[in-house]
């Protein structure tokens, strides 16, 4: 009995060894080397020493990255936040170095390794997991639903604000997309429910497992062309055909065709943008109009719908504003703005553009009959 025990033992110890070294085999043949990770970030975002992103405020004088913009616009603006630098932590205690991109060490360092839980501009204060916080932590966006209560105080609905000024998220906040009514990031209106954080499937809920953290994009499945999407949407051979997915297959935007949730979005952001349109010029008497640049709106000076040749210009932005007109822009600018927000969170974007074209119909005229909102 003790010779079987002993032998039954040794078998399980040479197993345990027999899958340790397998592990570790199959770890390493999978690891990739330094100068194969570098050229990878490289290539990326995070990367670009020439973009906007890092460069913006290169002729200011000095030439420094604001403390409210460089924890996201500056790799030692972050370090700064972090506290990594020897500054207090989970906050940028000075301006930042412009050209300062996200390299290495902005991402692995004692600090960051210890953060796991990301803020979001609503106040709301998440556990995301590492390194998962740390992409959170500037993909949240530089605003709320709460700073356009905050911005109309006690205005009514359709009232002038004086001096107001469209309140906007900003852009790239795919977290606070992903993270849905936990991160109150878009404008939720009162007596509505909003989903939560797009929890997917099982191995791609989260940002890392989904992006490749160095080149950024989405990580490959099998093999170097089968996309991770493909595992599931059998439509999907690229990135083109993102747009084309849908589960639930339904007609959201009520044109009567059913697509890729991408297009439900975008037909719903098209309900709610002429619904804006029509709520300026019949309840403001001021057309107006939105373009892909700051300030965004703009008056549509011949009231012709479209935008013409120095309409889109800082001069001209749009100032009659009203609190309802300002919850509609938020949540347009807020559906706009992540360009993947209908992988991140499909259902959230498409509840917030709903109920913002509901709020517009009690004023002025329109046919929401053919609208779904999701559950």
């Amino acid at each position: 009995m003790k010779n079987r025990t002993f032998i039954l033992s040794i078998l399980f110890i040479v197993a345990a060894l027999a899958g340790w070294y397998i592990y570790v085999a199959r770890q390493a043949a999978e690891a990739r080397s330094v100068q194969e990770v570098s050229v990878d970030w490289w290539g990326s975002a995070h990367a670009d020493a020439s973009a906007e992103s890092f460069t913006h405020w290169n002729e200011d004088e000095p030439p420094l990255v604001p403390v409210n913009c460089a924890k996201c616009h500056s790799g030692d603006g972050f370090l700064d936040f972090l506290g990594q630098d020897g500054s207090a932590g989970l906050a940028v205690d000075a301006p930042a170095a412009v050209n300062s991109v996200i390299s290495c060490e902005v991402c692995h360092n004692e600090k960051a390794d210890m953060l796991q839980v990301a803020s979001f501009p609503s106040g709301a204060q998440i556990s995301m997991g590492n390194p998962d916080a740390l992409c959170g932590s500037c993909h949240s966006g530089t605003g709320a639903g709460a700073d356009v209560k905050a911005a109309a105080g006690d205005y009514g609905d359709d009232e002038l604000i004086a001096e107001g000024a469209f309140a906007a998220p900003h852009y790239a906040f795919a977290a606070a997309t992903q993270m849905g009514a936990e991160a109150e990031s878009g404008f939720q209106y009162e007596g509505k429910s909003y989903t939560g954080r797009f929890l997917h499937a099982n191995g791609v809920q989260t940002c890392t497992q989904c992006h490749d953290p160095h080149s950024l994009h989405i990580r490959q499945n099998y093999g170097d062309d089968d996309n991770l999407c493909a595992a599931c949407h059998s439509n999907v051979t690229g990135y083109s055909d993102y747009r084309d997915v849908t589960v639930s297959k339904v007609d959201y935007d009520g044109n009567g065709q059913v697509k890729g949730i991408y297009y439900e979005i975008e037909g719903m952001r098209g309900v709610l943008y002429r619904a804006m349109q029509q709520y300026a010029s019949s309840r403001l008497s001021q057309p107006l109009l939105w373009a892909d640049q700051y300030p965004y709106w703009f008056n549509d000076s011949n009231a012709n719908g479209k935008v013409d040749e120095g309409e889109a210009v800082f001069a001209n932005q749009f100032k009659s504003i009203t609190p309802r007109l300002m919850r509609a822009a938020f949540n347009f600018q807020f559906s706009a703005k992540d360009e993947a927000g209908y992988l991140h969170n499909g259902d959230y974007m498409l509840q917030l553009l709903y109920d913002s074209i509901e709020d517009l119909a009690q004023v002025v005229e329109l046919d929401t009959s053919g609208l779904v909102r999701p559950d």
